[in-house]
């Protein structure tokens, strides 16, 4: 797949691909360990990799090192709770670090925080472990250690595979522009942003609610504001 997405997005640029183990879960320690990972404002690592504990313990120091900002999504999230460090790899990390949870990879992380609700926990975990968090669910929550925000009004066809991961590499592509432009510190504000702008792609899309149809949806909403802001 990587070796020919070329054909169909030709603006994307493939520096490498990762290996799989027999069971089919991505091996991030070969890609990692052959990449400078300084060159990359900002890195996303989870949709789909699978589970695979040995790999992510090996993984761990070049992510632990790493200056840009890290999201983590998914698996990610799901080999960091499974790991000998636990969530206090969030804690060796020095560098600014996005998390994109639903409640059920959040309640595996942080299996300590209990709170009466969804803000709470957020809010409590960002500041315990000094991360931006964005919290997904009917009504996301997005928090650092200091402020927090909410979405209200959302599209419930979004709660459907694929768009979480739409939403990880746009945040993703976002933040590297964005911190390309303006210096390697980017706020939580951002990623309250980016949140934002999804869920409204996703209600203005009038064809259909998959990733694919949304993902084309956002590309024209960036493509408006950027018109608007050189006007």
């Amino acid at each position: 797949m990587s070796k020919s997405i070329w054909q169909v997005e030709p603006e994307v640029v493939v520096a490498g691909r990762l290996n799989c183990d027999p069971n089919g879960n991505s091996i991030l320690y070969d890609a990692l360990k052959n990449i400078d990972l300084s060159s990359y404002e900002s890195i996303v690592i989870g949709p789909g990799i699978g589970l695979d504990k040995d790999d992510w313990e090996k993984s761990t120091d070049y992510l632990l090192d790493s200056k840009g900002l890290l999201i983590l999504d998914a698996d990610a999230l799901n080999r960091i709770s499974k790991s000998n460090l636990g969530s206090k790899f969030f804690l060796e990390r020095k560098s600014d670090t996005w998390i994109t949870p639903h409640n059920r990879e959040f309640k595996r992380l942080f299996p300590e925080i209990d709170c009466t609700n969804s803000v709470e926990l957020a809010i409590k975990a960002a500041r315990e472990f000094n991360i931006s968090i964005l919290l997904k669910g009917a009504n996301s929550v997005i928090t650092n250690n200091e402020k927090a925000w909410q979405l209200f009004g959302t599209d419930a066809e979004t709660a459907r595979a694929g768009l979480g991961d739409l939403l990880s590499g746009f945040i993703g592509g976002c933040s590297a522009i964005e911190m390309s432009y303006f210096g390697d510190y980017i706020k939580t504000e951002s990623l309250a942003k980016y949140v934002l702008l999804h869920s409204f792609a996703a209600s203005k899309c009038k064809k259909g609610s998959n990733a694919s149809l949304i993902g084309d949806q956002l590309s024209k909403l960036i493509r408006k504001t950027k018109t608007r802001l050189m006007s």
